[in-house]
């Protein structure tokens, strides 16, 4: 591949089917993985002239240039991140995730720290999250092979604009009729828990995790205040989490905003919740559901409102010493570690 200038990229979506998928993206297609850097199932691009060339091979031939200089001697070839659209009409399987010490040494991969952003939701729709008081690990055993997990666990009648970060250790589950944005760790490891019945059909039965599952959970109870925040307590630019894996701030796209990309020393991410929004001079637009790439190389750009309501998240990896604000230096100064760890996949 001969190296040219960097664009913004933009993504083929890879469907999954999934017992409890709904019907956004085709009958029962429940996950659509609008950014995946994994070796043997990364994003295509779908734009420029770069097109149909996998995210992974254009990495390993641009290095740097895509995601940062330190974020490439971290993960090498692999994106970092993947970030994924779910679409909920059944409920998701009671479920964790490992933390990087133990995906590393039982599967060889990263953990999964990851943030959900509530696109859509039904007056029924659920999110259960961490459990509503500490819990003994022998009484959740108990409840998990009894069917009656529910009560233990902390629920949530989502809105929209609801966002969630899910530390690993944290029980969780949704369902009925939810959409909702991922933002995640590379990483597809699941431990599930309770499957809400479906175990015990055998035309529905998937493998439950309790033996590899039941060291990894945090049994204290969940702590709304550091994990959760309503559309209803944001303002127009809010840093939703900024945590060592990743920073995700909302951002209610008003007018034009000029953007540093020095300041990041990281690849940025776009996801379009609702609206449209062109980067710089008609390089590139993003429509509702879309996802954008703006390589760590790319020039400074201006990111511009095409319709009035246009929201966006904003994804990227926070250097330790970096304490510039996103957009305005002045307007905040927040700080970050990077948690990332190099594994040889």
């Amino acid at each position: 591949m001969s190296k040219k200038q960097l664009y913004p990229l933009k993504f083929d979506s890879i469907l999954k089917e999934r017992v409890w998928g709904g019907e956004r993206f085709g009958s029962t297609i429940g996950e659509s993985w609008e950014i995946s850097g994994f070796e043997d199932e990364s994003s295509s691009i779908s734009n420029g002239y770069l097109e149909g060339n996998a995210l992974y091979d254009i990495i390993e031939t641009y290095m740097g240039e895509i995601v940062g200089d330190d974020h490439y001697k971290c993960f090498g070839n692999e994106f970092p991140l993947m970030i994924k659209t779910l679409d909920i009409k059944d409920k998701l399987s009671v479920q964790v995730h490992p933390d990087d010490e133990t995906a590393y040494d039982r599967h060889n991969s990263y953990g999964k720290s990851e943030a959900w952003y509530v696109l859509e939701a039904q007056e029924d729709s659920v999110i259960y999250m961490g459990f509503n008081r500490d819990m003994d690990p022998n009484e959740f055993y108990q409840r998990c092979k009894n069917g009656d997990v529910e009560d233990c666990l902390n629920c949530y009648h989502p809105k929209k604009g609801d966002f969630f970060y899910i530390e690993p250790g944290t029980i969780h589950s949704a369902g009925n009729g939810l959409v909702i944005a991922e933002i995640a760790q590379i990483c597809d490891v699941t431990y599930r828990l309770y499957d809400w019945g479906r175990e015990n059909d055998p035309k529905t039965a998937r493998e439950m995790h309790h033996e590899m599952a039941f060291d990894c959970i945090n049994y204290s109870k969940f702590d709304s205040n550091a994990n959760y925040i309503p559309a209803s307590h944001r303002h127009e630019q809010h840093t939703l989490t900024d945590n060592p894996y990743f920073k995700v701030t909302s951002i209610d796209l008003n007018d034009p905003f000029h953007i540093y990309t020095d300041k990041y020393e990281s690849f940025i991410l776009y996801y379009c919740i609702s609206g449209e929004a062109q980067i710089g001079e008609g390089e590139c637009s993003i429509k509702e559901g879309e996802l954008v790439l703006i390589p760590a190389g790319y020039s400074d750009f201006i990111l511009s409102p095409v319709q009035k309501g246009t929201k966006l998240l904003e994804v990227y990896i926070v250097k330790q010493e970096d304490n510039d604000s996103y957009i305005e230096p002045e307007q905040h100064d927040d700080n970050c570690t990077c948690g990332c760890h190099h594994h040889d996949h």
